[in-house]
């Protein structure tokens, strides 16, 4: 008689798509890590690289919403296969048509849309198989993968580069990463089961459930909404640009501004948590926790702003504080958010829908620096960080005391 493998659910089935998340942002994050020394190799503008980048971000943001619906039409196992495959493949192609920016900017524009069959379907497997407990619990731990992948791209990236004396080489590392999970996913994903959330009474009637929002909800939204935009703006853009900030205005060399990125990355992990014991502990109410963590954001690009070049420690410390706070509020908007829609829509088209705001503002924001740079200056571009700092903890402020009401209801 053939023998029944036990359900993954609980602590393993968090740390599994911890796994999935780790390699997710091997094979999308490696591009952004190199960014500057691609900049030195090629001679590629730094606005016309961005563009690469802008293009995975806006596949990235409509993929979200998409593969948020088909999420709650189709298996999200088969879905998160599927991106894995994907994202494999063109991390193998990369490196051969790096000649042309068109090029590069399609392959990472379909990469995008690849990454965006992650995250909803992992919100939506959490979300109808935990508790909120050990939603909690998970949305943490998948949260560090992105840090730890994150982290090991800046260490990894120097190394790779000094030995081979040739940026490709990161692209073959990740997609073999990528291979590895995609093998490892393909064997495991059975065990993976998808309970019923309790407005639906089977798997197939799932599908006819239509995503809305309660008018209760509506206002709040609108501002939730802007303030995750803010937030994609900072968290993604300010670490992107940061080891080019850093050699623009400190000279600090390439390896050592990709190296430089370490630090942030180091710090969202101790921000996720930190982030997640407040909400636990002192806020019933994830909009308000996010809203304060915005507002630490505010005094590090104000301090990073009244300093400007005076030292590459003090400017690597306020970065370092206002990613580590975006990814705080992430945490908050983002994981959140969602769950809060269970009984009214939607898993995955919520999660997806969120998400996608991220990059929307990352989008601007990645391209948006850039030009300022070139025809501004960094000074001009730390202030408009510090702008946005200020609006984003506006907007949460504004939609938590509505939010509260509707959480309530």
């Amino acid at each position: 008689m053939k023998s029944v493998k036990k359900p993954i659910t609980g602590k393993p089935l968090a740390w599994l798509l911890t796994l999935v998340y780790f390699s997710s942002y091997i094979t999308r994050k490696n591009f952004a890590t190199i960014l500057q020394q691609v900049i030195t190799d090629t001679q590629i503008e730094k606005d016309l690289l961005s563009i690469v980048l802008v293009c995975m971000t806006v596949t990235y943001g409509f993929g979200q919403i998409i593969n948020g619906r088909l999420g709650d039409k189709f298996k999200p196992t088969n879905m998160i296969f599927c991106g894995l495959i994907m994202a494999t493949a063109v991390n193998l192609l990369f490196p051969f048509f790096s000649g042309s920016v068109v090029t590069m900017a399609i392959l990472w524009g379909i990469n995008g849309f690849a990454q965006s069959m992650m995250w909803p379907p992992i919100v939506k497997i959490l979300v109808s198989s935990c508790d909120d407990d050990m939603y909690g619990y998970s949305v943490v731990r998948i949260s560090w993968g992105s840090s730890f992948a994150t982290i090991a791209l800046y260490f990894l990236a120097p190394l790779v580069i000094s030995l081979t004396e040739s940026w490709k080489a990161m692209f073959f590392i990740s997609a073999a990463v990528g291979l590895l999970m995609v093998l490892f996913w393909f064997f495991i994903k059975r065990r993976i089961t998808i309970t019923q959330p309790e407005h639906t009474d089977s798997v197939e009637s799932a599908p006819k459930a239509k995503f809305r929002i309660p008018r209760a909800a509506l206002l709040p939204m609108i501002f939730i909404i802007l303030g995750i935009i803010f937030q994609g703006m900072l968290r993604d853009g300010v670490a992107t640009w940061m080891p080019t900030y850093l050699a623009d205005v400190h000279q600090i060399s390439n390896q050592e501004s990709i190296l430089s990125g370490f630090f942030p990355t180091l710090f969202s992990i101790a921000s996720f948590s930190i982030s997640g014991a407040l909400y636990k502990r002192f806020f019933t109410n994830e909009v308000v926790c996010g809203a304060v963590v915005f507002g630490v954001s505010v005094l590090a690009a104000a301090t990073l702003f009244v300093l400007f070049g005076k030292s590459s420690i003090v400017a690597i410390l306020c970065m370092t504080l206002i990613t580590g706070c975006m990814h705080g509020v992430n945490l908050m908007l983002i994981t959140h958010v969602p769950k809060r829609f269970k009984k009214h829509g939607n898993i995955s088209t919520c999660a997806g829908l969120v998400n996608a705001c991220t990059y929307v503002g990352e989008a601007i924001f990645m391209y948006g620096i850039a030009v300022i740079a070139d025809r501004f200056d960094w000074r001009f571009s730390i202030g408009t960080c510090l702008v946005i700092a200020i609006l984003g903890t506006t907007c949460c402020f504004i939609a938590a005391r509505p939010w509260k009401k509707f959480t309530d209801q």
